[in-house]
Formats: structure tokens, C-alpha cells, sequence
């Protein structure tokens, strides 16, 4: 399990979506087509070499992870205004969402975000709402939240192939993040944006 949260502000994202509170935390996920996973930029620093700097979250980690992700906000943003990142739950997910959906028997029509069916079912209390919320924590390979300035760095997982759920709001437009990333051995790093969000409409 990740700790509860309830993000009414950003509707994209799962009301009851668990992730750990913590002084200065992370959060995360957009999609591009499923041939197209982002490999993240990888440095030969040990894993180790980042828990110093890594709040104490209570998220799932996977047994013998040598894998770290660190997520930094790309936006621009005013003199004194909110990063859109700021205090974001970041999640890493094992597979998909919309996968994670269709698991969990939740139904997603052609050409509809599944962020836009767990916005619906949520918002009218559906059982649809609690199956989706059971099977994205079931699903959750690490999770963090983001501080002030968009920045997290997740526990480490073993290396290999996940999935980012991150929500945001910029510009007064709902974005959301599920790519598929491909994590290395040691440190690893990812720079999220407007560029490389799916706006959700």
C-alpha cells in the first residue's frame, strides 16, 4: 500500500491513490504509444549514494532494487508562483494504467483516457472507483511526493520497465503522465513538462 490522499483539485487523479506524506517528497505518469517507452537518463552513481538525500516513505519496494528514479519539474513558471509539480504524488506503477484498469474490470471505451473513467466513477461513488483504487496500490512498484519544486526521487525497484502516474494542472489545462520508463541498474533521472505530458480533455 501507498498513504492516503485526496486530490479534488486535480481530478485526473485517483481521490483515494495511496502515497505516504513526508517533509519533502515526491509524486508522478503520460503516454506516449506503448512502442515508444522513454528511457531515462542513467549515471553510473550506486544506488546508495541517493538515500542520504531520499525522505523515509512508507512505499512498496521491490526485494533486491538497485534501481533509483529522480524526477525534476521542466516548467516555467512566474516569480512566486506554484510549480504545477509541487507536492505531486508520484507513483511507479508495474504495469499500465489503463492496463491496470482492465485488470481490475474496470471497463475503458475506445478513445477514452482511463484517467477520465476513474475522474467519473469517483466522482459518483461508484464500486468502480474502490476496484480501481485497490488495484493501482496492488499495482504500485514505489511512490513518492513531490516538494516545492516538482523534485522527488522514488526508492529504488529493480531495474526494468515501469510505468509513471502523475497528474498536474497547468495553464488551468489537467495534464497527466503514464509512459512507460526503463530504469538501469544505479541512478536514474527524468524531466517532466508540458512537452511530454497528454493533456487531459
Amino acid at each position: 500500500m501507498v498513504g492516503a490522499i485526496n486530490d479534488a483539485d486535480h481530478p485526473a487523479q485517483p481521490p483515494t491513490t495511496k502515497v505516504a506524506s513526508a517533509p519533502a517528497a515526491t509524486a508522478n505518469a503520460a503516454r506516449p504509444t506503448p512502442s515508444t517507452a522513454t528511457t531515462v537518463a542513467s549515471t553510473s552513481t550506486p544506488a546508495a549514494t541517493a538515500n542520504a538525500a531520499r525522505p523515509a516513505l512508507s512505499t512498496p519496494t521491490a526485494a533486491g532494487g538497485n534501481a533509483v528514479l529522480s524526477i525534476t519539474s521542466g516548467f516555467s513558471v512566474q516569480p512566486g508562483a506554484p510549480n504545477p509539480l509541487a507536492g505531486r504524488p508520484y507513483v511507479l506503477l508495474r504495469d499500465s494504467y489503463a492496463s491496470v484498469l482492465a485488470k481490475a474490470g474496470v471497463p475503458v471505451p475506445v478513445g477514452t483516457s482511463p484517467y477520465k473513467v476513474m475522474r467519473s466513477a469517483c466522482a459518483n461513488r461508484t464500486p468502480d472507483c474502490q476496484k480501481i483504487t485497490a488495484a493501482v496500490n496492488a499495482a504500485a512498484a514505489s511512490a513518492a511526493r513531490a516538494d516545492a519544486n516538482g523534485k522527488a526521487i522514488f526508492p529504488e525497484v529493480a531495474a526494468g520497465t515501469y510505468y509513471l502516474m502523475i497528474s498536474a494542472r497547468y495553464n488551468n489545462q489537467p495534464l497527466v503522465w503514464d509512459m512507460p520508463v526503463h530504469l538501469k541498474a544505479g541512478e536514474n533521472s527524468l524531466t517532466l513538462d508540458q512537452t511530454n505530458a497528454t493533456p487531459l480533455r
